[in-house]
């Protein structure tokens, strides 16, 4: 076993290139923790967030501490402390790890608590790494809504959290929509769900809920193009305040989210995986040595799905 692991994260906040990599003592478990080693992580938005010195992750950051990024982990154990009794030395593991204060998911070893993790089949692909975060993202949020109040429409639904909430409300018994820029994408890969232009969306009202993974001013937008009984989760935690509040003035009802660790919710996708009622899609795999190429790419905006980073 190694004394020492990579792990990337940021001491001084701002653009992909302040991304570095520190070698870690490995560390002595505490009561309930595993030691992880990591076959693969991925890219969500909060890291990028972070990344950049927004939101209180990186607000309780003392000054030129190191602060390791990631939450998303799919590996193998590799050791076991007392308290710990679902998990063995070699188990395959999925989890969303260290959330929200603690994240270091970007590395070749982590330390997880073990009511973090679910045991997966030790054959999965590497791919799976990009499931946890946005996965329960997705479905904590369709929890906050109802299939039956009428059509779900979803922004940005190409993105990590977005492709999977398509998949998962079609799943519950939403009637699903997709509203986006890239009609195409979406069409391409057979969900059997509906798709729009935001132009078609705005061109006349709706009736509805809605999914905003946008957040801001097109959220608002959106809202103010729907029926005043809208239902409507909004995730960007940065504009959450103002898209309920313009929300409540429209009669509408909405709540922000933030995402929890639920080992149920956590076997439900990793299932629906599984027996491919779900897709996860990968637009590319990067190296952890090359994580700040990575950072940019996702930046870009231009992937579809999620983005791993390969320990």
């Amino acid at each position: 076993m190694n004394k020492n692991y990579k792990q990337a994260g940021v001491v001084h906040f701002g653009p992909a290139e302040t991304l570095e990599i520190k070698h870690i003592p490995k560390p002595v478990l505490e009561h309930g923790q595993v030691f992880i080693r990591i076959t693969s992580s991925s890219i969500n938005p909060i890291d990028v967030k972070t990344r950049s010195g927004l939101g209180y992750v990186a607000q309780a950051k003392a000054d030129d501490a190191f602060l390791p990024l990631g939450y998303d982990v799919l590996g193998v154990v590799e050791e076991i402390s007392e308290g710990v009794s679902d998990l063995s030395v070699g188990d395959s593991v999925l989890g969303m790890v260290g959330f929200p204060a603690t994240p270091g998911c970007y590395a070749t070893h982590v330390i997880a608590q073990h009511e973090e993790l679910i045991v997966v089949d030790t054959k999965v692909s590497e791919e799976l790494a990009g499931l946890s975060l946005a996965g329960l993202t997705a479905l904590q949020s369709l929890e906050k809504l109802d299939a039956n109040a009428g059509t779900l429409f979803v922004n940005a639904p190409t993105g990590g959290v977005g492709h999977l909430a398509l998949q998962l409300g079609a799943l519950k018994g939403f009637d699903v929509v997709a509203v986006t820029t890239r009609k195409s994408l979406i069409e391409s890969l057979n969900f059997d769900i509906a798709v729009m232009s935001y132009e078609e969306f705005f061109s006349e009202s709706r009736s509805g809920q809605l999914l905003d993974l946008v957040g801001g001013e097109l959220a608002c937008k959106m809202l103010s193009n729907l029926m005043t009984d809208t239902k409507f989760v909004t995730v960007p935690s940065i504009t959450k305040d103002t898209v309920i509040k313009h929300g409540e003035s429209l009669g509408a009802q909405g709540e922000g989210i933030l995402v929890q660790t639920n080992l149920n919710h956590l076997n439900e996708l990793y299932k629906a995986v599984a027996s491919q009622q779900v897709s996860l899609v990968v637009s590319k795999k990067f190296k952890l040595d090359d994580i700040a190429m990575a950072h940019r790419y996702v930046e870009q905006g231009e992937h579809f799905g999620k983005v791993i980073i390969v320990a």
